[in-house]
């Protein structure tokens, strides 16, 4: 049997469970996720939707509509989705996470911050959370808090992008032993 078939027939029984229970938020939940995992996200959204139609405090159902919607991208419904998630269970690690990544694709640096010290509060081992709380305070201009959460995600076993290392490298090399950043001003790079 093949990983397609069984996933339509793993689907297939999630339906069948929801029409035998339409009133479960559970069962829409289960289904709403395995929509989710198989790339069905328009349909997932749907299902996830439903599930919280009729339990509105059902975390697990905002946290997998915020991931539906970022993979959507609608980063404004995956924030609000995952502030919803984090309403209803506060010390919840994956809500802050995701609601984190929505404002660093919203170019929310000051949010991007706030979830991901959020993260690392709650979960001082996510090397995740350090990499992307390195990457708030960096477009905050934080360069040498940036440089050790950054540090700290290695340590812990993330491999963090290039891009953002040499971001921060440079920084530091501008930076001046008070922590102020000196900024060259001069030709730009068009004149010669």
């Amino acid at each position: 049997m093949t990983s397609e078939s069984s996933q339509s027939e793993k689907l297939a029984r999630l339906r069948a469970a929801v029409e035998k229970e339409p009133g479960s938020a559970q069962a829409h939940l289960r289904l709403g996720t395995a929509l989710q995992q198989a790339g069905r996200l328009k349909a997932a959204e749907e299902v996830l939707r439903r599930a919280l139609q009729l339990e509105p405090g059902l975390y697990e159902a905002w946290v997998n509509l915020g991931g539906v919607l970022f993979s959507l991208w609608d980063f404004n419904g995956c924030v609000d989705a995952n502030a919803r998630a984090a309403a209803c269970r506060p010390e919840g690690v994956p809500a802050h996470y995701n609601k984190g990544l929505g404002h660093l694709y919203l170019g929310q640096a000051e949010d991007v911050v706030a979830c991901f010290q959020r993260v690392v509060e709650l979960d001082p081992r996510n090397g995740g959370g350090h990499y992307h709380l390195a990457a708030g305070l960096n477009a905050l201009g934080r360069i040498i808090e940036a440089k050790a959460a950054l540090d700290l995600s290695r340590r812990l076993g993330f491999s963090p992008e290039p891009a953002l290392v040499k971001a921060i490298e440079e920084a530091l090399s501008r930076t001046q032993g008070d922590g102020v950043i000196s900024i060259e001003i001069g030709k730009g790079p068009d004149e010669s």
